[in-house]
């Protein structure tokens, strides 16, 4: 590492003493003008205002409450601070059976050794956008989070350089401070965009009200201003807070990572798909900017040089970061654009499916034979046993369930002998688990419809890694057509066809029939006690195409 432990130390500490500093200092300007001004009040006429400025004990006075209000911001600011962040971020744990979570859990581990062992906890937020961040507190937790976009968008080493960059924050010392200053102001800006937005979407302003409510209302828009008002002081504290987070953490971190991965073009690269892309602007915390990989926010203060782009941005221009690792790479920008265009454009693949098995098989049960049963309709049959007499259609042996391995396994490794335990809510058979998009879902071998949990539906649309046929293409833009001849169509709900849930089972409350969203009108099941999502055989693709062309088309 390019610092010593004890300068990391020194200069965390420093930059923390001179944010405090800052924070009291504030407090008892303001302190001292509003008791100015009410002293001022009381000694003055009705005709003249005389300003009364406050002697030396009652400016010692203020300091002291200035301390106390300052402290208690403090604490407040930084207790559970990255609990806090997260929730605003809506930032998630890994999912230990998401094969994309999985190799973002061994890159940290990975750079996690290389840097001495220290300890990350990696997130992931579910979002479209590509960018990166790293948050810690005084006790020594760190956190490296990445969009669910960019775990889908960048190649392992390009996700890689980006881990390293966020983990040099951390070991630096420049994660706590920048996590700091931005709590302190930055969380309050958020909500500030949220009483805007409210405003301006006519939460507030467009219902009428009686005179009544009128009365009682103009009492609260007193306090709702005072508000507003406060949260503009604190939007511009946020501003002059950006006076110590230098740009130059960001260079040095660049350096850090190329130390710890060997590799500048694959930062470099990163930073390009980041730069070009959605970053994450509109998100609900683009005001914690100074935490990011990249600004989520286009700024063109950040894109310039000079002592006022130093003084108020957090992050130099990516061009010139891009530049000095291409440098370091011995590459040039055409040859760095054409790679990243060329990674981007990854193949697609087919889309998995659980095979329906094309045995068949004859149970007897109190002296008669049933069926017969595929092995993924056995797993329903709740009266089989391991000594329940068998034989497979067309042949003539007659054996015992626990004779055959086929059937043992169809029985005691998936449905009701083990497993999720899911069967279908169409064809009551076992339902099959199946690696898709990365994502566990539970296929069923028969009708191949597909059961998904409500999360893993968001990171299945966000990575685009399955291919359509062009059976799934018609489907699609059936639907699309249907529409525009048509009109809306409406659902026949009726209450004899709904399905019971396959993870709830709750048979009075069932799944409700329903459109996947307004916008994209594919028929789907869904159960609203946990949020299970059941596709029909192609639902599921074309839910995924119709969201990809949209995209495709902004």
């Amino acid at each position: 590492m390019p610092y010593s432990f004890t300068k990391i130390e020194k200069d965390k500490t420093v930059t923390i003493g001179f944010v405090f500093s800052f924070l009291i200092l504030f407090y008892f300007a303001a302190s001292w003008l509003i008791v100015a001004l009410g002293k001022s009040y009381v000694y003055s006429n009705d005709r003249t205002f005389v300003f009364q400025s406050l002697n030396l004990g009652q400016s010692v006075i203020v300091l002291g409450i200035a301390l106390v209000i300052g402290y208690g911001h403090w604490s407040y600011a930084t207790s559970n601070l990255i609990a806090k962040i997260l929730g605003v971020l809506r930032a998630e744990s890994l999912n230990p059976k998401d094969t994309y979570h999985q190799r973002l859990q061994n890159i940290v581990d990975e750079v996690s050794v290389v840097t001495g062992g220290t300890k990350m906890d990696p997130v992931v937020i579910p979002t479209m956008a590509i960018n990166a961040f790293a948050v810690s507190d005084f006790s020594g937790r760190a956190v490296i989070g990445v969009t669910e976009g960019m775990l889908a968008r960048l190649t392992r080493a390009q996700l890689e350089a980006v881990v390293g960059h966020e983990a040099a924050h951390i070991v630096t010392g420049d994660c706590l401070a920048t996590t700091v200053t931005s709590s302190l102001f930055e969380l309050y800006s958020g909500m500030l965009r949220g009483f805007e937005a409210l405003f301006r979407g006519g939460g507030l302003g467009r219902r009428r009200y009686s005179s009544a409510e009128f009365r009682g209302g103009a009492q609260g828009a007193v306090f709702v201003i005072l508000i507003y008002v406060l949260l503009m002081i604190t939007k511009l504290l946020s501003q002059m807070v950006r006076l110590f987070i230098s740009r130059q953490r960001e260079y040095r971190a660049d350096a850090i990572a190329v130390r710890l991965t060997r590799d500048p073009l694959s930062l470099a690269e990163a930073l390009y798909a980041i730069s070009y892309r959605w970053r994450g602007a509109g998100l609900p915390a683009q005001e914690l900017e100074a935490i990011f990989t990249v600004n989520p926010v286009y700024s063109a203060l950040d894109e310039q040089k000079g002592l006022w782009a130093d003084m108020f941005s957090t992050h130099p221009p990516v061009e010139e970061r891009i530049g000095i690792l291409l440098n370091m790479a011995h590459a040039d920008a055409e040859s760095l654009i054409k790679e990243v265009e060329r990674k981007a454009k990854r193949p697609r693949i087919s889309a998995p499916q659980v095979n329906a098995a094309s045995k068949e098989w004859l149970v007897q049960k109190d002296g008669e034979w049933k069926g017969p049963f595929t092995l993924a309709q056995l797993p329903a049959l709740d009266w089989i046993t391991p000594e329940t007499w068998i034989q497979p259609v067309g042949g003539d042996k007659v054996k015992m369930v626990y004779e055959d391995n086929d059937v043992q396994h169809a029985l005691y490794k998936t449905g009701v002998g083990g497993g999720a335990g899911y069967n279908c809510p169409r064809c009551q058979v076992a339902l099959q688990p199946l690696i898709y998009e990365g994502v566990e879902v539970f296929q069923c071998g028969c009708c191949q419809g597909t059961l998904v949990g409500e999360t893993e539906i968001q990171r299945i649309v966000i990575r685009q890694e399955v291919g359509f046929s062009e059976r799934i293409q018609r489907i699609a833009e059936g639907i699309k057509n249907e529409e525009r001849m048509h009109g809306t169509r409406i659902i026949a709900r009726d209450p004899k066809l709904l399905f019971t849930c396959p993870h709830c089972r709750h048979v009075k409350a069932k799944m409700l029939r329903m459109f996947y969203t307004e916008v994209y009108r594919v028929e789907i099941d869904k159960c609203h006690t946990c949020g299970m999502i059941w596709f029909d055989k192609d639902e599921l693709e074309a839910v995924q195409y119709l969201i990809e062309d949209a995209v495709e088309k902004v």
